[in-house]
């Protein structure tokens, strides 16, 4: 840890009188919120000389790559190694900044979110800032639905405990000079993020990693409830795909409830409200395990069919 302090210490010197922030979104059939994520960015109250934006094209087929070439602030390159985290990578590559933020093209950050990722980023110890994430529905289910797993983020990193710590790259931002010790993002399908936080963890202690709700930005994608529990199954699956690269433990039932509980406080909900709610985390937590199910089933058909190849190759 005191190796990663002095490097904060004498790199990020100036970020005390000018904050220089690199912004990297990739973008694939993204043309639907491409143009209002944009806008989001460039209305920064940040000046626009302190920080920088670039879109990286992973082969969209749509015309999300024309509506990048709109705007002359913007700096788009592409990236023909198809995956996200691979634009991420190439994104880096191209950043000029001494902190690197990351967010989604259906991803609109709050006026204020490159200025409180500054603010956080000054203290020395903090390598990595995580920020909240709202949904654009209105809808009660979805408003205690965001409040929960703020709440869930809140526990998480305060819990000191990194077998449960994740990333989200949609209001993620890492100080270069981590890039630096640790290397860029694995080139995974899902989860490269979450790899990456605990890679940090491992080598700098739970205190690299920070958590701040002021840091905000709207998930534009999640509009109902089929949406968000697509996005479970998809995290069940990447946590368990991604077990040989680091461990993980999902919360328990105990911590939910308990989180749960504190939602329902703070939201002031209802009797009847707080069962509605009850019931959309049973049915969410039922897709995440659901998506780890499939991951391990993947993983034995995987296994067996290496086991057949390598009895064939076998010397009779």
């Amino acid at each position: 840890m005191d190796v990663l302090k002095f490097a904060f210490d004498s790199k990020d010197t100036a970020l005390r009188t000018k904050i220089e922030i690199s912004v990297i979104v990739p973008f694939y059939k993204a043309e639907r919120y491409i143009e209002d994520c944009i806008r989001a960015l460039l209305s920064q109250d940040l000046p626009s000389h302190n920080y920088e934006v670039i879109m990286v094209d992973n082969n969209s087929p749509d015309k999300s790559a024309e509506i990048v070439r709109r705007y002359p602030r913007i700096h788009l390159v592409s990236e023909q190694k198809q995956g996200a985290y691979a634009a991420r990578n190439r994104g880096i590559t191209e950043a000029k900044g001494a902190i690197i933020a990351f967010t989604d093209p259906d991803c609109l950050p709050s006026v204020d979110w490159l200025q409180n990722i500054g603010r956080v980023m000054l203290c020395p110890n903090v390598g990595i800032v995580l920020g909240s994430r709202e949904f654009p529905s209105k809808s009660p289910a979805l408003s205690m639905l965001a409040a929960y797993e703020n709440a869930k983020a809140a526990y998480v990193f305060s819990s000191h405990l990194k077998e449960i710590y994740f990333g989200h790259t949609n209001n993620m931002a890492v100080k270069r000079v981590l890039f630096e010790r640790l290397g860029r993002f694995l080139e995974v399908p899902r989860g490269a993020d979450t790899v990456f936080v605990r890679q940090a963890v491992d080598a700098c202690g739970v205190d690299v990693v920070s958590h701040s709700p002021d840091i905000c930005v709207r998930h534009m994608e999640i509009t109902g409830m089929s949406t968000l529990y697509r996005k479970e199954f998809v995290y069940g699956w990447s946590n368990q795909h991604n077990t040989d690269l680091m461990s993980f433990r999902p919360l328990t039932n105990a911590e939910r409830f308990e989180l749960f509980r504190e939602t329902i406080e703070k939201t002031r909900c209802s009797i009847l409200e707080s069962a509605h709610f009850l019931c959309l985390l049973v049915v969410g937590g039922a897709y995440y395990e659901l998506g780890r199910g499939r991951a391990m089933w993947s993983a034995r058909q995987r296994r067996r069919r290496e086991d057949f190849c390598d009895a064939q190759k076998s010397p009779q």
